[in-house]
């Protein structure tokens, strides 16, 4: 009795070790024995040589060990089989990538802000802070051709004439009434120094058909007698030029309301002919400030503006010449011109195409006898 109790103890020492060996065989194919080289798994870096399996973490069992006979093999032994087989067909499939080590889910992956997100040019300055306040930011550069038609009515004062050494006031001598009617051709190059702030300079041609009527007073009085009226003198002058000049912007917002303040300072070297092959040569000079109010909205990709406003015409000038008279010799006159009523109202619109291409129109009138357009194109980068 007790040598049967010893043969089965020995029995079940047998069992037990041989039942270890076997758990032992059926995971031997999933371990890492590679003497003297660190674990692909904690690194996920393959050794040197080592096959695409390894080089993306992946770890093949050896199947045939799995695949055993039915009747010897475990029903976890052939689960194990059945799904490493599914994983290694997934594997080879050449249509299917292979994911690489270090794959994010993509609902666990946090969003990291991308390079591209910020502002990425040097102007305008702290165009990045604004980008990050919300603000919407125009291409820093800009190139705006454009065409300008107006016509005015021009004020004359302190008019001189000047005959053999003498200067004679014409105020009492004649009366003159001046319109003038402009075309100009420009191209305009601006920049945004800050989000607020914008500086341009411009170049152009420039076409000036004045019309002058001069009523003499004497002539008017023995007019008079007989009982006749007045009579003007009419005199057209055509003068055209090279225009150029500068001027700053300065914008403002809130929500969808901004406000801007535009001043520029233009410069026009023009030239025409006068009476009796005469030359006339005046740098007509021009300083303009306005004041918009506007509305900005997105319509699909595009923004629309609307504004309103008042202009200053401040154009002041200076005009002399000393022509040539048959008979009477050199006569030289003088003449201060500007701008009756140089207040004018505007309204315009801008359309923001895209980002790069956008349209512009504004129109202008005091309402009485000022009128004045501009049309432009307007290309950004």
């Amino acid at each position: 009795m007790q040598h049967t109790i010893i043969s089965w103890k020995v029995l079940a020492c047998i069992v037990s070790q041989c039942s270890v060996l076997l758990f032992l065989l059926a995971l031997s194919p999933y371990t890492v024995a590679a003497a003297g080289e660190e674990s692909i798994l904690s690194t996920g870096i393959s050794p040197k040589g080592g096959s695409a399996e390894h080089k993306y973490s992946l770890i093949k069992p050896d199947l045939h060990l799995l695949h055993r006979d039915d009747k010897e093999s475990s029903p976890i032994t052939r689960l194990l089989a059945s799904n490493t087989s599914k994983n290694a067909a997934d594997t080879n499939d050449p249509q299917k990538p292979i994911p690489p080590v270090n794959a994010v889910p993509a609902t666990g992956a946090a969003h990291q802000p991308s390079p591209h997100d910020r502002w990425p040019y040097f102007l305008p300055i702290w165009g990045v802070d604004a980008e990050k306040r919300g603000h919407k930011l125009p291409y820093s550069i800009g190139v705006t051709p454009g065409f300008y038609f107006g016509q005015r009515h021009i004020k004359v004062t302190d008019p001189k004439v000047y005959i053999a050494g003498r200067t004679i006031s014409a105020d009492r001598l004649a009366r003159i009434k001046v319109t003038s009617r402009e075309l100009n051709w420009s191209v305009r190059l601006d920049t945004w120094v800050f989000p607020f702030l914008s500086l341009y300079a411009l170049c152009g041609y420039t076409r000036q058909f004045t019309d002058a009527s001069i009523g003499v007073n004497l002539i008017d009085r023995i007019r008079n007698r007989r009982g006749a009226g007045s009579r003007y003198f009419r005199l057209s002058v055509d003068l055209t030029g090279i225009t150029y000049g500068g001027g700053i912007t300065l914008v403002g917002g809130y929500k969808k309301f901004f406000t801007a303040f535009d001043s520029n300072y233009t410069v026009s070297a023009l030239h025409g002919d006068l009476i009796f092959g005469n030359k006339l040569s005046p740098d007509v000079k021009a300083l303009l400030c306005s004041i918009r109010l506007g509305w900005r909205e997105q319509i699909g990709k595009s923004h629309l503006n609307f504004w309103i406003g008042e202009t200053y015409w401040d154009t002041t000038n200076r005009i002399a010449s000393n022509p040539e008279i048959p008979v009477v010799g050199k006569v030289g006159f003088s003449l201060t011109e500007s701008t009756k009523r140089p207040w004018s109202t505007h309204i315009g619109t801008h359309v923001e195409i895209t980002q790069a291409l956008q349209f512009m129109v504004d129109m202008g009138t005091n309402f009485r006898g000022l009128f004045c357009i501009t049309p432009a194109f307007i290309f950004r980068f």
